[in-house]
């Protein structure tokens, strides 16, 4: 199939430039000024900027065992619609995702669907209970891109130390939840004014940091490389802007909601579920430091740490309710309105972090920028679009997120995945 392109602005993390792109089957075959060529399907471009295909390194599908929270495909569907078009999913599943049988599977039913790429990452450890390593390059071959015990952090460090360096062996990125568990322990809400005020128990903002100071102090002595899930405090990006300008091999995310929301917003929504979260919404000096470190390359990409809930569970008290919210569908619009309108970052930026960087942390070769003969997975958006987010403009099959009602800039008007249009607003 041939789709042509016209008039749109491309955008690369390195430069803008208007062009027309010609896609054959899955690559990008053409990219110039007025190509005329015989085509299957002429999308008008003119006023929209056009973006390499989003990726995004965190989500959780909740596949196997919790697909009436969501399935492989209403995540294929909300990922499109937000503009991604490659994304991993963690493996804190029931059961775990620890084995080649069960990777395989992920990576093959996504194949079936055919509407976006789905990486599975790995468990570091068999059932994720921190106690025995799994079989690395088993968890490789299925199509594992990475491996994590995300939800829990590694307690036994020399457990940790043995999982770097047989990773460095397969060339598998570890990625470690950068959690005290002993610190944060039964808390719900950041330790604070708030959490002491209405008796509810806090998670210390350093069961964050002590755990970022751990792996990277490791991975430097191992010389291996390690990448930080959802950094949200202040202290934990001075930790990692230190190991960086030492040389350590660390790379990390953060997610939307940890550059916009604060514990306050908590208490003006009357402690609605919705903004529970882990690790927790934070203080405004800990959104400042999020914003100034993506703006400084210090945080590396812009993560959804996607995680589907039912109505049910988040109605729960705020103490009993589980931790997390969607965004796949929001992540692009929730940046480009509070980053680059508020000129905290470039166009240019935004592609950088949701897109090119994630690629090459992934190891995803010419994803992540728009050139010829690179994977046709494109994104077109009007950045003059505002829209609304209510529960029914939202494809996952759950409607947790504390945005709901939010009015967002830049919207999602095409998708293209290896040259297939799976998703065309309106």
């Amino acid at each position: 199939m041939k789709i042509l392109i016209k008039g749109g602005k491309i955008v690369n993390f390195d430069e803008i430039q208007e062009r027309d792109i010609l896609i054959e089957n899955s690559k990008v075959v053409r990219i110039g000024k007025n190509i005329k060529e015989e085509v299957d399907r002429e999308i008008n471009a003119q006023g929209k900027f056009i973006l390499p295909g989003l990726i995004d390194i965190h989500t959780h599908l909740r596949t196997p065992g919790r697909e009436d929270e969501e399935d492989l495909l209403s995540a294929s569907k909300a990922a499109a619609k937000g503009g991604f078009t490659t994304i991993m999913c963690m493996p804190n599943t029931e059961p775990a995702i620890d084995n080649y049988g069960l990777a395989e599977w992920i990576v093959k039913e996504a194949e079936k669907i055919g509407m976006v790429d789905i990486y599975p990452a790995g468990a570091i450890t068999k059932e994720r209970k921190g106690k025995e390593l799994t079989e690395f390059g088993a968890l490789k071959k299925a199509g594992c891109l990475a491996l994590s015990d995300d939800g829990n952090s590694l307690k036994d460090t020399y457990l940790l130390r043995r999982a770097l360096e047989y990773a460095k062996m397969f060339n598998i990125l570890i990625i470690s939840h950068c959690e005290d568990e002993s610190l944060s322990f039964k808390g719900s809400i950041r330790e604070g004014f708030l959490s002491s005020k209405y008796g509810i128990r806090g998670i210390p903002s350093i069961s964050e940091s002590i755990v970022v100071f751990r792996d990277i102090e490791l991975a430097g002595y191992l010389k291996t490389r390690i990448h930080l899930a959802h950094i949200s405090t202040k202290r934990s990006i001075e930790i990692i802007k230190k190991a960086k300008e030492e040389g350590i091999k660390v790379t990390c995310e953060t997610a939307p909601h940890y550059f916009i929301l604060t514990v306050d917003d908590i208490k003006k929504r009357n402690f609605s579920a919705l903004l529970k979260v882990n690790p927790p919404l934070q203080e405004k000096e800990d959104i400042e430091a999020v914003k100034k470190a993506l703006a400084e390359d210090i945080i590396d990409c812009i993560a959804t740490d996607h995680a589907p809930h039912s109505k049910a569970e988040k109605e729960l008290s705020f103490g009993e309710a589980p931790f997390g919210f969607i965004g796949l569908e929001l992540a692009f619009s929730l940046t480009y309105t509070y980053l680059v309108k508020k000129n905290i970052l470039s166009l240019k930026d935004l592609v950088k972090k949701m897109s090119y960087t994630p690629a090459k942390i992934l190891g995803l070769g010419d994803k992540g920028y728009i050139k010829e003969e690179s994977p046709a997975d494109l994104v077109i958006v009007d950045l003059e679009s505002r829209w609304k987010v209510t529960e029914e403009n939202l494809l996952s099959k759950s409607k947790n997120t504390p945005f709901l009602g939010y009015e967002l800039e830049g919207e999602i008007i095409y998708t293209i995945h290896k040259g297939k249009i799976v998703y065309k607003s309106g």
